[in-house]
C-alpha cells in the first residue's frame, strides 16, 4: 500500500495475510511527511484490510534498534511478543 502526494509516493507498508495471521514489514514514510500521522493512517488501513480478510491475529516486523520504531509501534497498541525469535538465512 502507498500513500501519494502530488504524484509522488510519500509512504508505504507491506501487508500480508496468511489465512489466519496478517504481517506488517516495512512501514515507512518519507522524512519531510513525518509527523503528520501518516504512519499511523497506512497501519490503520492495512490493519483494517487484513482482519477483513479474517486475520486472528497481526504481526509486525520492527527493528529493534530502532527506538522511534519500536516507540510508534508501542503506540500503535501493538505488544513486544517474548516468545517468538526470528530466524534468517543470509545467501
Amino acid at each position: 500500500m502507498v500513500a501519494e502526494q502530488h504524484d509522488r509516493i510519500v509512504g508505504s507498508v507491506i501487508g500480508t495475510f496468511d489465512g489466519w495471521r496478517g504481517n506488517i514489514y516495512r512501514l515507512a514514510v518519507d522524512p519531510d511527511y513525518r509527523r503528520q500521522g501518516l504512519a499511523r493512517k497506512l497501519v490503520d488501513e492495512v490493519d483494517n484490510r487484513l482482519v477483513t480478510m479474517g486475520a486472528k491475529r497481526i504481526t509486525a516486523l520492527v527493528e529493534k534498534d530502532h527506538p522511534w520504531a519500536v516507540g510508534f509501534w508501542d503506540s500503535q497498541g501493538y505488544q513486544l511478543d517474548q516468545a517468538i525469535v526470528r530466524y534468517v538465512q543470509n545467501l
